[in-house]
């Protein structure tokens, strides 16, 4: 993750500078924005799964499973200051959610049957330096890559209901929420309609880590591995 923003930070005053060298040839400039709409897979938050099923000594058919995969809006804004380079900020957010009820079966823990329902919702803001690969100006399918930053703006419901031996129900609840910054690679194709309106297919790969709290081990935090996948389709639409 270091060796990606490193990357990013020599890679952003570059293709700056090289704009302004070649901005006296063609002077070219587009602004717009973008709406998208896919799927996002991730993050994992594994570290607090396994310790469940671990303590709790769950049965593999009760075991509680890792985030999976939901629907992910996002929105963004491009400014194109050359015609292979350009500034692409935005945000994408999604929901997860994990439940499960099982038997303890250690009987160490004053506990006969226990439930969680996690429900986590992240936003995740983006500052991406796309290389566009469009070398005229009638080229109907334009590919392009990019390299950014990623901001993730995350929160953690934890809803608990725990069954006593006594047969007495306890039922908790906490909200967490944190802030963690990574980075992202992307790829993606978009073909011209006309010079304003793009079909716009992109795929793009998070990293990074963060930690939240839950119910479990006196609330102490458990890592979270921003391995975040999105695939994306959409429309861009530019100014001129």
């Amino acid at each position: 993750m270091k060796m990606l923003l490193t990357i990013l930070l020599v890679l952003l005053p570059a293709t700056v500078l090289h704009a302004q060298g070649r901005g006296g040839a063609g002077h070219y400039r587009s602004d717009g924005f973008y709406v998208m709409l896919g799927a996002a897979h991730g993050p994992s938050f594994s570290s607090f799964f396994n310790y469940i099923n671990n303590l709790y000594q769950v049965q593999p058919k009760e075991q509680l499973k890792d985030f999976g995969s939901n629907v992910a809006f996002q929105l963004g804004y491009i400014s194109r200051f050359h015609r292979n380079f350009g500034i692409d900020v935005g945000i994408s957010v999604y929901g997860l959610k994990s439940k499960g009820t099982f038997t303890n079966n250690d009987s160490l823990i004053n506990v006969n049957r226990i439930s969680h329902d996690l429900q986590y919702q992240v936003g995740i803001f983006t500052a991406t330096v796309p290389l566009i690969f469009e070398f005229m100006p009638r080229q109907k399918i334009i590919p392009y890559v990019g390299i950014g930053i990623s901001i993730f703006a995350e929160r953690l419901d934890d809803f608990r209901d725990a069954a006593l031996n006594s047969g007495i129900l306890v039922s908790d609840a906490i909200r967490d929420t944190r802030t963690s910054v990574g980075g992202h690679f992307e790829a993606g194709v978009g073909y011209k309609i006309n010079q304003r309106i793009w079909l716009d297919l992109r795929g793009r790969w998070h990293g990074g880590s963060g930690h939240l709290s839950t119910l479990e081990n006196n609330l102490s935090d458990f890592a979270i591995n921003q391995s975040v996948s999105q695939y994306m389709l959409g429309v861009d639409y530019f100014f001129r």
